[in-house]
Parts: structure tokens; sequence; C-alpha cells
């Protein structure tokens, strides 16, 4: 724990607590409404911090040639749970996206995404698309994680589905594919979005929507565009300087999911452009520490680790914040460390951890490179 970067630690734990903040503020309204109780869904993501620093903690610490090895078996307990969402999954909003167990809740999705970086970082490494050419370095990982994908895609998950296809694709881009070589995915990819908008009527709504707004009409304020609208406004009413901690007032029931989907809609309306900056700055800070992280690292297992966990949270971030300004259909993806959520939260927090641990694998190497020099000089 004493070389690793600590910036890493550091901006998780910053960006929990921004969130622990906005998530009171902005979840207090609806949880009167529903639950009689102010505090409903602040309680329930504290206890969720204090867990996460605990997977934080715990990742910061393990030994990765142990992960490396576990990787085939993790991958397979996801994806076994992701087969049990399809027969006894909790259906939420048309969606059957959660596992009950007892009083806990769940989302397979999320262990499956980052399981699914792991496994990739152990496939690449013993096979190098650039060695092994395309049936036997390429098609397996594509294969693996388009079969993970669709199982998201089965609940219907769209917007996990294609983020994680995107981060699969990247990483065998990263580990050495040739560029020809990925034109087959991206239009697998690309064929698959266009039948999931085509069978999911909710979904072409949204997407239709979103094409109608930049194509000059007005959001349909009284349909589908009505969460695009609203948070529009809330974004534009916090000026420079915001109305000011608790005083939004979007989060009045006009606002839908705002403290989950939309939460970043209220930190520009309550803490103003300034507010919203200092948020983005801490997220590219620690996408740019991840990245450090990366190209640092020497083994390919923990390189492409890095890069698929980093690559990962800087997707949700930008698909989250897009969706927010009206740059991308609304979905339901979370902004990292920031939105009310159990299993995301815990993920990323894991994934902070693991994203330490490489950098203090990096600084332990340099370390001993530098004692070895000092000893032959």
């Amino acid at each position: 724990m004493s070389r690793g970067d600590r910036w890493l630690l550091v901006l998780a734990l910053a960006l929990s607590a921004v969130g622990l903040v906005m998530v009171y503020s902005s979840s207090a309204i609806i949880g009167i409404t529903r639950y009689q109780d102010p505090n409903h869904f602040f309680t329930r993501q504290l206890l969720r911090v204090l867990l996460g620093a605990s997977v934080l903690l715990a990742c910061a610490r393990l030994r990765l040639r142990h992960l490396e090895r576990a990787a085939p078996w993790l991958l397979a307990g996801s994806v076994g749970l992701l087969g049990v969402l399809e027969v006894a999954g909790h259906v939420s909003h048309g969606a059957a996206r959660w596992l009950k167990v007892g009083v806990l809740s769940i989302q397979p999705t999320d262990l499956a995404r980052i399981m699914t970086v792991v496994f990739l970082a152990w496939w690449l490494k013993r096979s190098p698309p650039a060695e092994q050419g395309f049936l036997r370095g390429l098609l397996p990982p594509l294969a693996v994680t388009g079969v993970v994908s669709g199982l998201i895609l089965l609940q219907p998950n769209l917007s996990s589905a294609a983020l994680l296809a995107v981060t699969g694709t990247v990483m065998v881009f990263l580990a050495g594919a040739r560029m020809r070589h990925l034109a087959i995915p991206v239009a697998g990819v690309a064929a698959a979005f266009a039948l999931a908008l085509m069978t999911h009527p909710y979904m072409m709504g949204r997407f239709q929507t979103f094409l109608g707004s930049w194509a000059g009409g007005p959001p349909d304020a009284r349909g589908a565009g009505w969460q695009l609208d609203q948070s529009l406004i809330a974004i534009g009413s916090g000026g420079w300087f915001g109305r000011g901690i608790g005083a939004g007032l979007q989060k009045y029931l006009f606002l839908p999911e705002a403290h989950t989907d939309f939460i970043f809609s209220i930190v520009g309306e309550e803490t103003g452009f300034l507010g919203a900056t200092v948020l983005l700055a801490l997220i590219a800070l620690f996408l740019w520490r991840g990245l450090r992280a990366t190209a640092r690292a020497s083994d390919p297992f923990v390189s492409l680790l890095a890069g698929g966990l980093t690559l990962q949270i800087g997707l949700y971030a930008i698909a989250n914040l897009a969706v927010a300004t009206g740059l991308a259909p609304t979905t339901g993806l979370p902004l990292p460390f920031v939105s009310y959520g159990g299993s995301a939260l815990l993920v990323n927090m894991a994934a902070a951890g693991l994203l330490y641990r490489v950098s203090a694998g990096n600084d332990e190497r340099e370390a001993l490179a530098r004692q070895r020099f000092r000893e032959a000089s």
C-alpha cells in the first residue's frame, strides 16, 4: 500500500463523497414521497460507500497473479449469474436486471462486465491477435464478449451490452489486432444495435426523439423527451454558481431518476458551472491516472487489465454525461462513483483498487530497477 498511485484511491473516495452529498440532496423528496423517509436513499448509499471502501482496500492488496489464474472461473461464475437472471430475475421498469437475495438486490451485469475485462486480459496475454491471427487470436475473445453482451441484451439492457462490446473490441485492438480484422466485429455490433432498436419500441422511441432534437425540432417534452427536457432545464438554471446544495427545484418530481441516471443534472443545477466543472475534472483526473498506470505496466495481463478497467469507467462516464446533456439517447447508465446504486458502485470501487494495485506493481518494479542500478554502479 506504500508505493502505489494514491491519487487513484483518493479520487475514487472523493467522487463517492460527492455522490453521497448529491444523492441526499436529489433523493430526499422522492424518499418522502415513496417511503415517508427523506434519508431512505442516503442511508443505503452511505452503507454502500462504506462497503465499497472496504472492497477498494481489499482489491488494492490483491495479488494480480492470483486474479489472473482465476480469470476463467470468475467469468464462468458471472455468466452463470446472468443465466439465472433470465430465469429468476426481478423485473422493474420492464427489465429483468436484478437478482433478489434476501434483502439484498444485485445486478449481475456489473459483475459480468468487470469479469469480462479480467478474462480478456488473461486470454489476450496468452493468444496475442498479432501472432495468432484472426481465427485463434481474435475470434475467441470477441465471441466471449459477444455471448456476455448478448445475455445482457436479453434483459433488455442495450446500453450496457453496447459498452461491453466496445470495451472488448478496444481491448483486442490494444492487444495488437489488425484494423481490417476489427471491421467484422464492428459491423456485428452495429447490426445488433439496429436489431435491438427494431425489436424494442421504447428504445426506438428514445432514439427517434434524440434524432429529432438534433435535426432542429423541439424535444417531445410531454412524451419520450420529458427526461431530456427536464435535465436541460436543471443544468441551464444553475448558472455559474448554482442555486445552492439542496435548493434545486427539478428534484421535486420534475426530473425522473434524479438520484441515479440524471444526477449530473442536479449537480449542474445546485452547484452551477463551477461545481460541474470540478466534478468533470475529478473524473478526468481519475481516468488520466488510470491510463498512466496502464502505460507503465510491463506485463501484458496487467496492462490490458488496467486499460480495460479505465476504459470501462470512462465509457460509462461519457455515456451518462452525454445523456444528461442531450448528446446521446436516454439510457439507464449511472455516473461512476456518483450515482445512487449498489452493484455499480462496488464494481467501480473494485476497479479503482485494482488500478492502484497495478500502479503499486509498477512502482515496485521501478524501485527495484533503481536499486540494482545503484548496486551495479
